[in-house]
């Protein structure tokens, strides 16, 4: 999925392509995050942290034609469109292995075997595979499932599977304001800290 755009636009790109291409891109992310193309796999295998370290590449080749002389106001918009449909690249999912509470969840040994597959085969493996919104879609439908009936399945369990799905949200950049916002609060100066204070009072 990722590398498409990537292709598309990291290189050599013509300025009189940039505006057809940054369309195209934004368009085709927009329908990638919404379902309306599924991703499908190659038959090839990476680590979650491939998705971010390529996500990286095109933040900052985006980047680089925002702050040119000659970018049109119709490319920032295409710009500001494709930004939100990138996956995150923080620091813990460009490390070498990310994402690995699921493996360690599929490995636990207080859930049932065909359980245990479920989760490996629908989830772990093809995170692996692909960045789509797939796989975010799939882990709340395990999610709803093991917690629809209290007691079925272990609280340790049931917790880790909820931690998960929080960082797999967050790797998909689809947590809610609040929680993009106290994920970057560390790098707030005194006056943006006093912001999201007010903020998160008015919220409440």
């Amino acid at each position: 999925m990722l590398e498409v755009i990537r292709e598309l636009l990291v290189g050599n790109l013509e300025s009189g392509d940039r505006l057809e291409a940054l369309i195209f891109s934004a368009i085709y992310l927009k329908w990638i995050n919404t379902g309306q193309i599924p991703c499908f796999e190659d038959g090839s295998h990476h680590r979650p942290n491939r998705h971010a370290e390529i996500s990286r590449l095109i933040f900052r080749e985006l980047e680089r034609i925002y702050c040119m002389k000659d970018t049109s106001p119709q490319e920032v918009l295409a710009i500001r469109k494709i930004h939100p449909c990138l996956p995150s690249f923080k620091a813990e999912f460009t490390a070498s292995v990310p994402l690995t509470r699921i493996r360690d969840i599929a490995h636990r040994g207080d859930i049932p075997h065909d359980l245990k597959q479920e989760i490996k085969h629908t989830i772990q493996n093809k995170l692996h595979q692909n960045a789509g919104p797939e796989n975010l879609v799939a882990t709340e439908a395990m999610l709803a499932r093991i917690t629809r009936n209290p007691g079925q399945y272990s609280e340790a369990f049931v917790e880790k599977f909820k931690i998960f799905h929080h960082q797999l949200k967050d790797f998909s950049m689809l947590g809610n304001l609040t929680e993009q916002l106290e994920s970057i609060k560390e790098s707030f100066d005194d006056r943006s800290l006093s912001a999201l204070t007010l903020f998160l009072e008015c919220k409440e």
